[in-house]
C-alpha cells in the first residue's frame, strides 16, 4: 500500500475540519473530533497544529482568497454609474459569498475566542481595502483622503459587525439586514465621497488595471 503524503494527510485533515466547523460552533470542537472525522491519529494532528485556534486559522488562507476573487468579479462595469453602485455590488458579493459557505460564517461571522482569526480578519480587511479603493478610482477621480485611515477597511468591518449581530442572532443574513449594511456603509463613505465624482475615461485604461473585470 502507498505510503500516504503530508500533503495529502493535510488535505484529509483540513476537509475534515472544514466539515465540522460548517456544522458545529467552534467552542465545541476538538483536536481528538477533527482526528476522528479525519480518520488520522490525533497525535498527527498535533504534529502540523498545536491547537484548534492554529489550525482555523490557516483554514482561514482560502477564505481570503476567495474574498480577493469575490472583488474582482463583483463589479460588473456597465452597471456602474455612481460610486454607490460599486460599494452596493461589492457588498452583495461578499453576503452571497457568506450564505454559500458555512465555513466562512462561522470563523468570520460567529462566535469564537480565537483573537489570532480576529486579528488576522483585521489586518485581511485592510489588504481588501486597497484593492477596493483601486476599484473605485479605475471608475471616478477620487478626492483627497484620510491619510490616517483607511475608509474603506472600516466600510468592509462596519458591515461585517452588521452580518455578524445577525448571523449570531439567527445564523443567516436577512436579505433586510444585508440592505441596511449598504445604507450604513454608504453613509459612511459619503463623508468623505462626493455624491457626484468625475468618471475616469476607462477606454484608455492599460487592461492590468481593471481590477474589476470578471476573471475568464
Amino acid at each position: 500500500m502507498r505510503k500516504e503524503s503530508t500533503e495529502e494527510k493535510l488535505l484529509r485533515i483540513h476537509k475534515a475540519a472544514e466539515k465540522l466547523v460548517s456544522q458545529r460552533s467552534l467552542i465545541n470542537i476538538s483536536m481528538y473530533d477533527v482526528a476522528k472525522e479525519a480518520s488520522i491519529a490525533t497525535s498527527t494532528i498535533y504534529h502540523h497544529y498545536h491547537d484548534m485556534e492554529a489550525l482555523v486559522y490557516k483554514l482561514l488562507e482560502n477564505v481570503f482568497q476567495d474574498f480577493e476573487r469575490v472583488l474582482k468579479t463583483a463589479v460588473v462595469p456597465e452597471k456602474v454609474n455612481h460610486w454607490k453602485d460599486i460599494n452596493r455590488m461589492i457588498e452583495e458579493g461578499f453576503v452571497s459569498y457568506y450564505l454559500e459557505n458555512p465555513l466562512a460564517q462561522k470563523i468570520l461571522l460567529g462566535q469564537h475566542i480565537y483573537d489570532s482569526v480576529r486579528h488576522a480578519d483585521a489586518d485581511n480587511d485592510l489588504i481588501l481595502a486597497v484593492k477596493v479603493e483601486q476599484i473605485y478610482r479605475e471608475y471616478f477621480v477620487l478626492p483627497q483622503l484620510p491619510e490616517d485611515v483607511n475608509i474603506f477597511a472600516i466600510a468592509l468591518q462596519v458591515a461585517d459587525k452588521v452580518y455578524s449581530m445577525n448571523y449570531c442572532e439567527s445564523g443567516s443574513i436577512p436579505k433586510e439586514m444585508a440592505r441596511e449594511a449598504v445604507i450604513l456603509t454608504e453613509s459612511y463613505l459619503g463623508v468623505y465621497l462626493p455624491n457626484v465624482l468625475p468618471k475616469v475615461n476607462r477606454i484608455n485604461l492599460p487592461q492590468d488595471a481593471k481590477l474589476s473585470q470578471p476573471l475568464n
